[in-house]
């Protein structure tokens, strides 16, 4: 409590609905597997007309915890793209969401006044918006977040798991690799459960590329490497 008022934190509160109470608008930060929990507890300290979002990285499940709330509150997703592997208020960012893209899902249910106060605080903290359905944000954030993390998971357990492996003569290529793998696993169990369908076929395809490759060197086909190479590094100067 004391780092926080001495960092900026007007009020601290014991619970969410306390938190909540009286508040015009509410940013839910919980992880994704609390999403529900919360809005059971926050519904009855809801002012009628509050408008509610929240930053996780899974929308389709979190819009369904959503209904959890009282129908005189309004509900639109939001999901700044931001933020690291490091977590907890010791490593808070003042401009963290500038210059960030940032979703946001309506269902078409809320009203074209909600839809732009939720767009207009977005736009104040500096953020480009994105809006999209919740499938499709699931569909889109697998692809270039949940997988890639997934991967990078996966990539430390295998070199680590090599005989040989020792950190100590690790490169910078291994750390920026691997470098999100260092979130805080239970914060990514819940995520990765709550988008596993578009997850796990993002991982199959990672497992058909590692076989191509695989297969490629066990032959000795340097053609094939060198396409295989190529490819990627095409892909991944386009993200520049």
């Amino acid at each position: 409590r004391k780092f926080l008022r001495q960092n900026g934190i007007a009020q601290v509160f014991d619970t969410a609905a306390e938190a909540v109470r009286g508040a015009d608008l509410v940013v839910i930060a919980t992880p994704v597997d609390r999403m529900a929990e919360t809005c059971r507890e926050i519904g009855p300290a809801l002012s009628p007309g509050t408008l509610v979002t929240d930053v996780g990285s899974v929308k389709t499940s979190i819009l369904k915890d959503a209904s959890h709330l009282p129908p005189q509150v309004t509900f639109i997703g939001s999901h700044p793209m931001a933020g690291s592997e490091k977590a907890g208020a010791t490593h808070a960012q003042e401009n963290l969401f500038q210059d960030r893209l940032c979703f946001i899902t309506p269902t078409g249910q809320e009203s074209a006044q909600a839809l732009e106060k939720i767009q207009a605080f977005w736009t104040e903290l500096g953020s480009h918006l994105f809006t999209c359905s919740a499938q499709q944000h699931d569909a889109m954030v697998a692809a270039v977040s949940h997988v890639p993390h997934a991967a990078a998971s996966a990539l430390i357990l295998a070199v680590a798991s090599l005989p040989d492996f020792n950190s100590h003569v690790a490169g910078s290529g291994l750390k920026d690799t691997t470098r999100v793998a260092g979130g805080e696993e239970n914060l990514w169990t819940g995520i990765l459960l709550a988008n596993s369908l578009p997850v796990t076929a993002g991982l199959a395809e990672l497992e058909k590329h590692c076989r191509r490759l695989r297969l490629a060197l066990e032959q000795g086909n340097a053609q094939e490497v060198s396409q295989f190479l190529k490819a990627a590094k095409i892909i991944r100067q386009s993200l520049d």
